[in-house]
């Protein structure tokens, strides 16, 4: 393969996998400056010694490599905030803080509250550094615009919940990758605004305002105005689930997430406006200048999100190549670009734009040279639905193994939404530019131009609704874990190698692949086969608890729509779908010679055996001092059907007699098969 000749290429990998390594086994400081320090005296060395050879010797790129390890996990080392002394981890404690600091980033809503990121600026009149998540109730009246706003708040830290059911999207985990690791809740009485924090962020959510409240002029309906706000600026906080669904069925989610598709727009775009420039005296700097300005300056206008920055550092790259008259390796300014922003911000490597727009630009990249050999019509337009179809194929390709993994689904109509939706916003992007340019010029021209980008962005919106409409093209809930994704895109690296050069070797290594996706297949099967579990799931409205035997679940609730239940079918998906038979909800059970008492409403609990476990549901009426003198469990189970109020009194009683308590409404599920 073409990229594996670019030195640039082990490099990089080998940095990304340094990164890796500091994330999830955290060394110590000290350890890895010793390796770093010992890792350069090695390439220092082995420099030295290849320079006497006219031949390069191999140890001098395994010294390499193992400098740009280490130069990898250092960086990620730096990057994580609480290795940093300030970060205010060091100073919260169980009880309520001051807390003092400003709004940085808004991220999308919920049904009864904002969501925002907050930056820390003291703790406890500490000085302290890092960043929260601040809900803020829609009761609670703010200004408008909140970033740079500075706050005073006296309230307890939690920290981010985990993922409250079994195979479930892990926002703790996600928000960790972004440095956030504690929430906080702000009510009518608990703040004070403090003042107005003037900054980059503060003065670049002030024009991005300024340009929305453009838009006002035109009164779009809702739906439009969010799907223009995304396309143009970035911000997808107000696009309804509905819209989101939609286009995620239908194969075109990229549209509504500002990428390389419309960074390549605006970029030709750009370069025909400034074409004229070359005419003049330096011309060419000047052209070079001018690109390389407007393309960051969008990028920070949007939000600098991981697909935005990957797509303008990539056609900076390309620009710089255009300003020295010199030919544009594609793969190679792909990995230069991984390589740079993965040095200035190394927690883009587990955003998932960010992955999903190199593994399609590679894939595009990859398959482009077969189909440069396919014989094209003449014609003009069929050529550029040939195109069109190309590159959706090939981007579907690559990100695929992703896609199952990340959200369990394949639309198969993506080529149908992408033929139609496509060639709209080649049109639909440049017209939203200029009715946001003239919404400041002219106000009869770009109603005009409103209108018509209304209308063009309704047509969108109903053929996307109708292509997702047809619900038995969208294959959902795809059982498919890690192993399988790593193991898939092997394949898919063998096949691409193959239909690049089809020769003997290359066809035994796809063969060879694709039976290691068997393997790690059934391998997968076999060991949810022989793994028992026993499983409080967290549910507010009804107890549900799965009993695990085999490839066989037996299911009990009082939930007469359990069939539809959203935690069980989660479940069922990550253990690729067993059979399963729903049971009522009883008072006993056992597993692994462990008694489980479970204790409802009427709580009743007298002349019974004693438990090793007990489980609480629908907050019964018992005096839990007592229950726990006469039973003596080795553990109190709280699950999701439980007030608050009756938690937090049971986990006081737990403490006075040091009998473990777990309440699934702050620690998620329980398995019982994991705290033998």
């Amino acid at each position: 393969m073409k990229v594996l000749r670019y030195p640039i290429f082990g490099i990089t990998c080998f940095f990304v996998f340094g990164i890796l390594f500091d994330f999830y086994c955290n060394p110590n400081s000290t350890v890895l400056l010793l390796s770093l320090a010992i890792s350069f005296v090695l390439f220092c060395l082995s420099y030295f010694a290849s320079n006497r050879h006219f031949q390069q010797k191999n140890y001098f790129g395994l010294t390499l490599y193992f400098l740009s390890f280490c130069c990898g996990s250092l960086t990620q080392h730096f990057h994580y905030e609480p290795n940093h002394r300030q970060h205010y981890s060091h100073f919260i404690t169980d009880k309520p803080c001051s807390i003092k600091g400003a709004f940085t980033e808004r991220l999308k809503s919920g049904a009864t509250s904002d969501k925002y990121l907050f930056a820390v600026s003291e703790i406890n009149n500490h000085h302290a550094s890092g960043t929260l998540l601040l809900y803020i109730p829609k009761t609670v009246s703010l200004p408008k615009s909140l970033i740079g706003t500075r706050l005073a708040l006296y309230t307890t830290l939690s920290e981010l919940p985990k993922n409250r059911n079994p195979y479930q999207f892990d926002y703790a985990a996600y928000m960790a990758k972004r440095n956030v690791f504690h929430q906080l809740y702000l009510s009518k009485t608990n703040f004070i605004i403090t003042g107005q924090q003037q900054n980059g962020a503060s003065l670049i959510s002030k024009y991005r305002d300024q340009l929305l409240f453009g838009f006002e002029k035109h009164h779009f309906k809702p739906e439009t105005q969010a799907i223009i706000t995304a396309l143009i600026l970035g911000q997808r906080q107000d696009l309804d689930s509905n819209t989101t669904s939609a286009y995620t069925d239908a194969g075109a989610a990229h549209i509504l997430a500002i990428s390389g598709l419309h960074i390549a727009l605006l970029y030709g775009l750009l370069l025909f406006l400034v074409k004229p420039l070359k005419r003049l005296q330096n011309g060419r700097i000047l052209q070079f200048i001018i690109l390389l300005l407007l393309l960051w300056l969008y990028a920070i206008l949007t939000g600098l999100s991981a697909s935005v920055v990957r797509a303008v550092t990539l056609f900076s790259l390309i620009s710089f190549s255009r300003y020295l008259n010199r030919a544009t390796h594609l793969y190679n300014s792909l990995i230069i670009s991984f390589f740079l922003l993965v040095i200035t911000k190394p927690g883009f490597i587990f955003d998932i734009g960010f992955q999903l727009s190199y593994l399609a630009v590679f894939a595009i990249l990859s398959l482009h040279t077969v189909y440069k050999k396919i014989r094209l019509p003449k014609n003009r337009i069929s050529r550029y639905l040939c195109d069109i179809l190309f590159v959706s194929i090939a981007a579907q390709v690559g990100v695929l193994p992703l896609c199952l993994y990340y959200f369990h689904q394949l639309p198969l109509l993506f080529i149908f939404s992408n033929l139609i939706v496509l060639p709209l916003i080649t049109i639909i992007l440049p017209l939203g530019i200029l009715v946001t340019v003239f919404n400041f010029i002219s106000d009869p021209i770009a109603l005009f131009l409103g209108q018509l980008l209304s209308f063009l962005i309704e047509i969108m919106t109903n053929i996307i609704t109708w292509i997702a409409s047809f619900r038995t093209l969208v294959l959902q809930n795809i059982a498919f874990n890690f192993s399988m994704m790593i193991a898939l895109y092997i394949v898919l690296i063998a096949l691409f190698l193959w239909i690049q050069k089809r020769i003997a070797y290359r066809l035994i290594f796809l063969l060879t692949s694709i039976f290691l996706f068997q393997i790690v297949y059934w391998i997968t099967i076999y060991d949810h086969k022989h793994h028992d579990d026993f499983v409080v799931f967290h549910d507010r409205k009804h107890t549900l608890i799965a009993l695990k035997r085999q490839h066989h679940i037996i299911t009990y609730s009082n939930d007469s729509l359990i069939d539809q239940n959203y935690n069980l079918r989660m479940y069922c998906n990550g253990l690729f779908h067993p059979s399963m038979v729903h049971n009522p909800l009883r008072n006993t059970f056992s597993f692994h010679r462990q008694k489980i008492l479970v204790i409802d409403s009427d709580g009743i609990y007298q002349n019974v055996e004693k438990p090793d476990i007990i489980l609480l549901i629908n907050n019964p009426k018992i005096n839990p001092d007592r229950l726990l003198q006469l039973l003596q469990p080795k553990l109190i189970i709280a699950d999701g059907t439980n007030s608050i109020l009756y938690t937090e009194r049971w986990e006081t009683s737990c403490r006075k007699t040091k009998i473990p308590f777990y309440a699934t409404g702050k620690k998620g599920f329980l398995s019982i098969a994991n705290i033998n």
